[in-house]
């Protein structure tokens, strides 16, 4: 029987990962444009024939917040999100990697962190409906757990790498 390498087993993990990205983007534009779509018919019915929905609301706010739970980590994966590198571009290449990967692990134990807190929030809500909506007020909470676990992977990857992705210029 032949043990797999390293690298295949890793090259797998990339693989289930950029699978996970690509269905995180998905819902991140399917909750956009459904939200998008909702606030648009709320006010077109609101100034256009003073009607309203009375859940528009409560379920753009839902959307809005598992678009922005979601999106974090693809993020983290980019390098999107706001880092200073004042200090840190002008130390040797060794110290910033080494600094990278402790800077990894901290925001990894973070993440565990809200992951947990986000867990134990969903299961005290769970049987809480919302307001206008009958479904679970917990459903506020899972895309955190779902973004937390999510963002872990992502800085797992990067504390594997070493390296932080270079950040996207408005360029491109």
């Amino acid at each position: 029987m032949s043990v797999a390498k390293p690298t295949v087993r890793v090259g797998y993990a990339r693989r289930v990962l950029n699978l996970i990205d690509w269905i995180m983007a998905f819902l991140v534009i399917l909750a956009m444009a459904a939200m998008v779509t909702i606030v648009a018919v709320q006010v077109g019915l609101r100034y256009g024939l003073n009607q309203s929905i009375d859940w528009a609301d409560e379920l753009s706010r839902l959307l809005f917040v598992w678009s922005i739970f979601l999106a974090v980590p693809l993020g983290i994966k980019r390098g999107a999100h706001v880092r200073i590198e004042l200090l840190t571009a002008w130390l040797p290449a060794r110290v910033r990697q080494r600094m990278f990967r402790a800077i990894s692990m901290l925001a990894m134990a973070l993440m565990a962190v809200v992951a947990w807190q986000a867990g134990i929030l969903i299961r005290d809500q769970w049987d809480e409906p919302m307001s206008t909506l009958d479904i679970s007020a917990g459903l506020f909470m899972l895309p955190l757990l779902i973004g937390a676990i999510h963002s872990l992977l992502h800085l797992l990857a990067g504390a594997l790498d070493g390296e932080p992705v270079k950040a996207l210029s408005a360029a491109e």
